[in-house]
C-alpha cells in the first residue's frame, strides 16, 4: 500500500488565529443551554444503545434509525465542543442535523 502520507488519515484545521477579547469570558456561558440539551440527548442515546443491543441480538443488525440518532447526537456534541474550544465562531444550532 503506497500513499503520499505516512498516516492513513489527515486532519486539516482552518481556524481563525485571532480570538476577540470577549469570547473567552462569555463563550462558555453561551454554551450552557446546549449542555442541558446534550444531557437529555445523551440519556436518550444510552437508551437507544440498549435497545439497539437487543435489536442486534434479535435481528443480527443494528436498527438504522437508532444508529442515525446516536450518530446525530455525537455530531451535535462535537459541534458544541468545537464552539466551546474556540475552533469555530459559528454558534451551534439546536438541531441534530448538520
Amino acid at each position: 500500500m503506497s500513499t503520499s502520507t505516512p498516516y492513513p488519515l489527515q486532519l486539516e484545521l482552518h481556524a481563525d488565529l485571532h480570538i476577540t477579547r470577549w469570547r473567552p469570558l462569555v463563550q462558555w456561558l453561551l454554551a450552557i443551554p446546549h449542555y442541558f440539551v446534550l444531557a437529555a440527548l445523551f440519556v436518550a442515546a444510552c437508551v437507544g444503545i440498549i435497545v439497539g443491543l437487543f435489536g442486534v441480538l434479535v435481528t443480527g443488525e443494528y436498527p438504522g434509525r437508532i444508529r442515525d440518532f446516536i450518530v446525530a447526537v455525537y455530531g451535535y456534541s462535537l459541534r458544541v465542543e468545537a464552539y466551546v474550544g474556540f475552533l469555530t465562531d459559528r454558534y451551534p444550532p439546536f438541531s441534530l442535523g448538520a
